[in-house]
């Protein structure tokens, strides 16, 4: 039999992959046929289930050699056949579709589908969230124990490190392990199959060139590259294609420090595993970060005004330096990341060694126009890439405000670092904060971020920072009255 099997979590896109092959000329594809197999996924999930093989026989191969007669080429998508892969490819002689997506955006999508469509996506959870009035009605129709899609989500058994503090978990959290458990699930039954049998879709940017390579992996004719690119871009089956709504769960992007590290809590081995993110301090940089700076043709007169609109905050930043100095500390370099054109610094620190740290456009005019011997430009993501030569103070005058991960780049500066790390934050000074909060400007394709105090002071302790100063400090600007600066003396 010429069959396939899409597999996936929820909103993974496996719905749009196989509308779109339902269009071949030589096959089809069903979407969620029943049975589905919900109560029979939460049986072996629980390990009630004696034989997988049966059930697939009775209730999956009827259908598939019906869809092979009539169609030549069958393949179908649901997204509870994890425990029955095995017995998928014995019975039916299959290939498979295994469709991912980046499990941040995932968990977005789910729970702004339980706010804003059904109401029904782990259902325990003590979070209520704010269900639009389609939710609530879809809820209200489907009673709990006749929900057999949300029961058919794994939770976590006794022995499992999450299985006690399941019911605290907020929704975005069980979505997270939700993720997690049925990629990790899919991953290890399909690596147990012959080669060839199947591949992987990463959805999250998939093109009309990749949906071409599975349908032909699966023996599919007839599908126009532009028309699969035009379905591509009709995000079919997502939240704004059924209700026009964007949800009010916010993209990863704009996730506050604490849903960060819950998901990472969660999910960071299966992320690394599927190759979402490799390095721990570069797990929260958006692709094309910094892309607008690296093209800005702002120039020495543009960084001149950055400069005086802040003198304040960098005469204090000179005057602490000579101040160390003069007090006995034997300071003779200086590391500044984020250094723009060095306006001010490179004159300030003549006779010490500057190394200013910058994109690559402002780097090659340091290297043409700053020719102090003991001065040097680098050209490298210091969050990503620590710098091999560390200084005795390591500073960043508003930069910190528009990385993509604030702990890594105190990390980065601590590790960097021989005496001190001092750092401003220009957009002003948020006590109550709890957590820094993200915002993310795709127009230029950076962070605008309210750092938090007591984050700044907790990540500073867990490096073996001592004498930390975190304090608010007067600025000349009546919009924001007062900047953040933040000193520490780094472990020897």
């Amino acid at each position: 039999m010429s069959v396939f099997f899409i597999l996936s979590c929820a909103r993974s896109g496996s719905t749009s992959l196989a509308r779109i092959l339902d269009g071949a000329s030589n096959g089809s594809c069903a979407t969620e046929p029943m049975p589905n197999l919900n109560v029979e996924t939460r049986l072996a999930m629980d390990g009630r289930l004696d034989d997988p093989a049966r059930v697939v026989r009775e209730l999956v191969v009827p259908r598939v050699e019906a869809g092979v007669r009539a169609h030549g080429t069958y393949g179908e998508k649901n997204v509870t056949y994890g425990p029955f892969i095995g017995a998928l490819h014995a019975e039916t002689g299959c290939r498979f579709v295994w469709l991912t997506r980046d499990g941040r955006d995932v968990v977005t999508s789910l729970v702004n589908w339980h706010e804003s469509l059904f109401g029904n996506v782990y259902r325990e959870c003590r979070e209520t969230g704010e269900l639009s009035p389609d939710a609530l009605s879809a809820a209200m129709r489907l009673p709990v124990w006749m929900d057999t899609s949300d029961r058919a989500r794994p939770r976590p058994r006794p022995g499992d490190p999450l299985h006690p503090h399941w019911s605290s978990l907020s929704r975005a959290e069980m979505c997270a392990y939700y993720w997690a458990f049925i990629n990790e699930l899919y991953l290890d039954a399909l690596s147990a199959l012959p080669d060839g049998s199947w591949m992987r879709l990463d959805y999250t940017t998939a093109t009309a060139a990749d949906v071409q390579r599975v349908a032909s992996f699966c023996g599919l004719e007839g599908l126009d590259s532009s028309a699969i690119q035009a379905q591509l871009d009709g995000k079919i089956n997502s939240l704004a294609d059924r209700s026009a709504s964007a949800g009010r769960y916010p993209s990863w992007r704009d996730w506050d420090g604490g849903r960060r590290r819950s998901f990472e809590a969660i999910a960071s081995g299966t992320m690394e595993r599927l190759g979402y993110w490799d390095e721990a301090s570069t797990r929260w940089r958006p692709p094309r970060y910094g892309a607008w700076w690296a093209a800005h043709e702002g120039g020495v007169t543009w960084y001149e005004w950055m400069y005086d609109t802040r003198r304040l905050m960098h005469e204090e930043c000179m005057a602490w330096v000579r101040g160390r100095i003069a007090a006995g500390d034997a300071i003779t370099s200086i590391a500044d990341l984020g250094c723009g054109v060095g306006v001010g610094y490179a004159e300030a620190f003549a006779d010490l060694r500057y190394v200013g740290v910058d994109l690559t456009r402002n780097v090659e005019w340091c290297r043409a126009n700053r020719t102090a011997p003991s001065h040097a430009y680098l050209d490298v993501d210091f969050i990503g890439a620590p710098l091999a030569e560390r200084c005795d103070v390591v500073m960043s005058s508003g930069t910190m405000d528009n990385v993509y991960d604030v702990d890594a780049l105190l990390r980065a500066m601590v590790s960097s670092s021989r005496r001190w790390v001092y750092l401003t934050a220009y957009r002003g000074w948020f006590p109550d904060l709890d957590e820094h909060r993200y915002t993310w400007s795709p127009e230029h394709s950076c962070f605008y971020t309210d750092v938090s105090p007591r984050r700044l002071e907790s990540t500073l302790r867990e490096s073996g920072c001592t004498e930390i100063v975190i304090e608010p400090r007067r600025t000349s600007r009546s919009d924001i009255p007062y900047e953040t600066r933040v000193i520490a003396r780094v472990p020897s």
